[in-house]
């Protein structure tokens, strides 16, 4: 041992007696005996508690009916939002992200409720809905704003490493080259090919057409009827042919296929019998008039053009109060007379007005 050794083995004894009896510090001992002053140790500061909030994930509730449960949702700053949706529909409602202003978020829960509702007027009606919304998105905020300042914000970046492949320094080996014998050609086979006949195809057998015989109503299509009005009977007789079996109104034999939605459109309203007790029927003048001369005529004009065009038919002016604008007919066959006034309708005669 050296003598430098043995005096520092001298001080520490001493500093350990003089901790002993003083019940001062190892350093303050070490400085009493090597005569040097000791300022006073500084404590550490104690640590700030950070708030961490608590998220409600998982929570449900109920306003007016309206079910909403709370999600949460991480972005790439780690930081965590709480998401309200429908529980029905899966809509968003809003999102708690602890930024901006509580009453935006109470006025876009009010506003969705109010119309998933149908309530008129929003939030300003009902105070108290928006009141307890304020304090519910408040509430919402502060949780997500303290539950975002307890958590590490930063984003580990890992540096870009290019491995490059590793080169041998082993000399390559050389390959032997052997030399395939050649392959020994195959004897070509002799294919014989049968040679087939094709039958001649069969003769279809001729259908032989049978040959209707005509009809009455054949024999009649071919022929065009006369128009409605007066005709003379064999026996010498004048009469007016107004059936649609008997007259042809621009078809052969009369036969025509009508539209029901036309027929239907025709009202008919029964009054009283004639004087010999015959039915009679009031058609409004409007459906006797098409669509071209509704247009051209006037409206003054219209009753007086359409009662000549009823008049082809049988029609007479209905004076009458209790039916304005009335023509009148007699009938016993309503359907027929619908069937009528529509060829009426379909054509344009020149009448003067």
């Amino acid at each position: 041992m050296t003598a430098a050794q043995k005096t520092a083995k001298d001080k520490f004894k001493k500093a350990i007696a003089y901790r002993q009896k003083t019940g001062v510090s190892l350093k303050e001992a070490f400085a009493h005996i090597y005569g040097k002053k000791v300022g006073a140790v500084k404590k550490k500061a104690a640590a700030v508690k950070k708030r961490v909030g608590a998220l409600p994930v998982g929570f449900k509730g109920s306003i007016y009916d309206i079910g909403f449960k709370i999600v949460n949702q991480y972005d790439i700053y780690n930081d965590v939002s709480a998401i309200m949706e429908d529980s029905d529909t899966g809509s968003r409602i809003v999102t708690f992200d602890g930024k901006g202003s509580p009453k935006d978020k109470a006025e876009a829960i009010v506003s969705y409720i109010s119309k998933a509702t149908n309530v008129q007027g929003g939030y300003r009606d009902d105070k108290q809905l928006y009141s307890r919304m304020l304090k519910f998105a408040t509430n919402m905020q502060k949780e997500v704003k303290d539950f975002n300042a307890g958590k590490k914000k930063t984003i580990k970046k890992e540096p870009l490493k290019i491995i490059a492949p590793k080169t041998s320094t082993k000399m390559p080996i050389k390959k032997k080259v052997v030399k395939k014998a050649a392959p020994k050609k195959k004897a070509a086979k002799k294919v014989v090919r049968k040679v087939v006949k094709k039958a001649a195809p069969k003769k279809k057998a001729v259908k032989r057409v049978v040959k209707k015989k005509l009809t009455r109503l054949d024999y009649d299509k071919r022929y065009q009827a006369l128009k409605p009005g007066k005709r003379t009977s064999a026996s010498g007789n004048t009469y007016y042919e107004n059936r649609a079996n008997r007259s042809d109104r621009g078809k052969l034999l009369g036969i025509k296929k009508y539209n029901y939605e036309q027929l239907d459109n025709i009202r008919l309203t029964r009054v009283n019998n004639d004087n010999n007790g015959n039915p009679r029927y009031v058609v409004h003048f409007l459906d006797f008039l098409n669509n071209e001369e509704n247009s051209f005529l006037p409206f003054s004009k219209k009753y007086e053009y359409a009662l000549k065009k009823a008049k082809i038919i049988g029609g007479r002016k209905f004076d009458n109060k209790q039916f304005g604008g009335g023509v009148v007919f007699q009938s016993y066959n309503t359907d027929n007379l619908k069937e009528q006034i529509v060829d009426v309708m379909e054509t344009t005669p020149k009448i003067k007005y």
